[in-house]
């Protein structure tokens, strides 16, 4: 994945809203291996952060699309 995951697709991996992602989403960085480290703000309330690191954070891997023949080694 190029591109950084939308709101609605961190939405969808951990279980919030689009809104509430939109309100707590910080910044979102590249990782080496192609996921996506997407921090939230401290601000977000304890029963959202149930999918998050301790750090507030949330490695977001990418999903193969059926089309691609790559597999994981």
């Amino acid at each position: 994945m190029v591109t950084t995951p939308t709101d609605l697709e961190v939405a969808m991996e951990i279980g919030i809203s689009e809104t509430e992602v939109k309100r707590y989403r910080g910044d979102t960085f590249l990782l080496g291996d192609g996921a996506w480290l997407v921090h939230f703000g401290y601000t977000m309330p304890k029963e959202l952060r149930a999918r998050l690191t301790g750090s507030f954070t949330l490695i977001f891997k990418p999903h193969m699309a059926v089309s691609d023949r790559r597999r994981p080694g």
